[in-house]
């Protein structure tokens, strides 16, 4: 099985992915993971590397039975675009990871609401890439070719989000 792992381009450094995808290829050597940890720490199991340019990350995504990412919309977007399942691990501003927690209220609302699925700690990281690995297709989505920009869909999240309509 093919897994890919984004942490974004956000300068924050996000180990605690990194961390949790590492332990996972540790426990599973029979299945690829590949990283892109950004200002992180590189991975400690499993295959990565700082930055990919758009268009390999585009390509790992389509060629990915699982992907998790760091919970931005442009991210989160992009994997539902490829017919994938987003797996979100929001950055936390407590633990460094980000300005705010804005990411937290966003992968809520979008578990809320059947478009990704959150994790929030180690076992629940392990816990949901082994149900994809189990189950693929809950991981699928139907790719539309009709839907809004990518810049409009985000916009009618965030109003959503910030307005509850």
């Amino acid at each position: 099985m093919n897994i890919f792992v984004s942490v974004g381009t956000d300068h924050h450094p996000f180990d605690r992915l990194v961390g949790w995808a590492s332990d996972w290829a540790k426990d599973h050597p029979e299945d690829d993971v590949f990283v892109q940890y950004g200002t992180s720490s590189p991975p400690t199991a499993g295959d990565g590397h700082e930055l990919l340019n758009r268009t390999s990350m585009l390509a790992r995504v389509a060629a990915s039975d699982v992907v998790v990412v760091s919970c931005g919309p442009g991210g989160v977007m992009d994997v539902r675009a490829a017919g994938r399942l987003p797996i979100v691990v929001a950055r936390r501003e407590p633990l460094g990871e980000h300005v705010d927690d804005h990411q937290l209220a966003f992968a809520r609302h979008l578990e809320t609401h059947g478009l990704a699925r959150t994790i929030e700690d180690g076992p629940g990281f392990a816990a949901v890439v082994d149900e994809a690995r189990r189950h693929p297709d809950r991981f699928r989505v139907e790719i539309v070719d009709d839907q809004p920009s990518g810049i409009a869909e985000f916009g009618r999240l965030a109003d959503r989000l910030v307005w509850g309509s």
